[in-house]
């Protein structure tokens, strides 16, 4: 079984389609993973904005990095993405609590942007990126030790999924991770319960986009 990304084509994407801006804090694990739709075909217009060593990766400086690429101002005449009405935003983020409860207010700030503005949206993950991974191969929330630690989900993905999970072939199987996800989630204390995300909604999304891709990509791996 080999999988692969034998499929992309090099076409401009057409404006006409809507567009999805996509703000994860971390800067490599979910770029790579969610970069994997927007290579399998050039034509899909996902952007997933790329972070730079010395920007602000809390909640609240993605949410300024994300406002001044999207919405024109005054100030801003000039934003990076030439954002319309049908396109939508998405700003990824991981519970993981600090030590000083630091987070939980900056993500309280994220959530209600989202929820006051018009297609921007918040996909959460508790505690981190690796519960959305884990949901591509498995159908039930796993229960162990320290389960709300970042570490311990990295470990259980590496441990579970022969090989680890990769971005370069893994990220086929969306579709089980969304129907997995969206079976096993759970809200607490108003955000995912641990072990539970919505990435699933931004997956509801990016899926009819590339579905016809996803198929061809499968039966050639049935076959």
């Amino acid at each position: 079984m080999i999988l692969t990304n034998r499929l992309f084509v090099r076409v401009a994407p057409s404006r006409e389609a809507k567009s999805i801006y996509i703000f994860c804090e971390g800067a490599k694990r979910e770029l790579d993973y969610f970069k994997y739709f927007k290579e399998l075909d050039s034509r899909i217009n996902i952007e997933i904005y790329k972070l730079h060593p010395h920007e602000d990766n809390s909640p609240t400086g993605l949410l300024a990095i994300a406002e001044n690429c999207i919405i024109k101002s005054e100030e801003n005449p000039n934003p990076k993405y030439n954002f319309i009405e049908e396109d939508e935003v998405w700003i990824v983020l991981d519970v993981d609590k600090d030590k000083s409860e630091s987070r939980a207010p900056k993500i309280k700030t994220v959530k209600e942007k989202c929820e006051n503005t018009a297609n921007w949206h918040l996909a959460q993950s508790n505690p981190c990126f690796e519960v959305w991974l884990y949901y591509h191969f498995h159908s039930d929330k796993p229960v162990f030790v320290n389960s709300d630690k970042c570490t311990q989900w990295k470990q259980l993905v590496n441990e579970s999924i022969v090989g680890g999970f990769h971005s370069s072939r893994h990220p086929i199987f969306i579709e089980n991770a969304c129907k997995n996800a969206e079976s096993n989630f759970k809200i607490a204390e108003n955000k995912p319960d641990i072990g539970s995300t919505n990435i699933y909604e931004l997956a509801n999304t990016i899926i009819p986009l590339v579905s016809s891709k996803l198929e061809k990509v499968l039966k050639e791996i049935e076959d």
